[in-house]
């Protein structure tokens, strides 16, 4: 039962948190592989690894870090602000060690999208947003220390980089838990994706356009250009197959994803398999699409066996 216990310290030190992760199940009952993501909560100073299942499943606490943020309060605006950004972010590949400043970054770097579509669609500018080791442990002290980036202990980030694979790994970074994967709008964003996905495979163009924002922009193309151009690739297929697996949606205070693993074949002559990940906002209290993404990297889900829990365990009876 030890590996129960020190989940359930982990879930007792961000208890707010938890309004929306789902109790650690008993250590007799093996968790399930399944799709991880890591939520960054500023307020608390603490990044949570927790579960992906389906809906209506809740999310899985697995293990509680204490960090560092940006030197300056708020959400990332602009180059040179030094705030940590807010919103919903895939993993990049990892910097080499060899080309860090390893007293400042540490052994390990994660780089982050930012500025993800929608960062660029608001206007945020930036770059070199990390997930990265303190250097010398004891800048995680001071709490707000970066130029933006989150900062983490030294062991910590380099036993939490084999969970965030890149081109994998979903990282959410907020102020504080409230309303953060609030039940009701993962609900709704993911009713709407089976809609958007039951119009698309039917091609039924006027509501597969209807889930689509008047905002939507898409590889250089505005909504109107977006809409000629889905018209063209209905009716160039005699027959067209799509299908998508592993739907999973997050819901952030700014704006919602749906990611699936897609795979679509058009006739003989086209063929595509990789990740979908769909970026809703609401307009006028009715969810919309705003930017839509595509990559040849699928979703793996993470091996969740006793001893690759384990591997997590130090990690939090080390620090404060």
């Amino acid at each position: 039962m030890q590996l129960l216990k020190i989940l359930l310290l982990s879930s007792s030190l961000w208890g707010g948190f938890l309004a929306f992760a789902s109790p650690v199940v008993p250590e007799s009952k093996s968790l399930a592989d399944e799709l991880i993501w890591l939520f960054v909560e500023k307020d608390s100073l603490r990044a949570t690894l927790l579960t992906l299942p389906p809906l209506p499943l809740e999310p899985v606490a697995l293990q509680s870090f204490r960090i560092a943020v940006g030197k300056e309060k708020g959400d990332k605006m602009r180059q040179g602000d030094h705030r940590t950004p807010e919103g919903i972010y895939f993993t990049l590949s990892h910097v080499p060690e060899q080309r860090l400043f390893v007293p400042k970054y540490g052994r390990v770097a994660v780089p982050l999208d930012f500025p993800n579509l929608l960062d660029q669609m608001d206007g945020r500018t930036g770059y070199g947003i990390w997930l990265h080791g303190a250097g010398n442990d004891n800048r995680i002290a001071a709490e707000n220390v970066t130029e933006g980036c989150v900062a983490f202990y030294n062991d910590d980030i380099v036993k939490l980089k084999n969970w965030l694979v890149p081109q994998q790994g979903i990282v959410m970074i907020s102020q504080d838990g409230k309303n953060v994967n609030a039940q009701l709008d993962r609900k709704e964003v993911g009713e709407f994706t089976e809609k958007w996905f039951t119009a698309w495979t039917n091609r039924n163009l006027t509501d597969y356009l209807s889930f689509y924002s008047k905002e939507f922009h898409h590889e250089g193309r505005n909504r109107q250009q977006f809409e000629k151009y889905k018209s063209r690739v209905f009716a160039s297929y005699k027959t067209m197959n799509v299908v998508t697996t592993t739907l999973r949606v997050l819901t952030h205070p700014k704006y919602a994803v749906a990611i699936m693993n897609q795979t679509f074949k058009g006739d003989h002559r086209f063929h595509s398999q990789g990740r979908k990940v769909l970026y809703w906002r609401k307009e006028q209290g009715e969810w919309k699409i705003t930017r839509e993404t595509f990559s040849k990297t699928s979703l793996n889900k993470h091996n969740l066996s006793e001893h690759n829990l384990r591997s997590l365990r130090p990690l939090l009876t080390q620090k404060p």
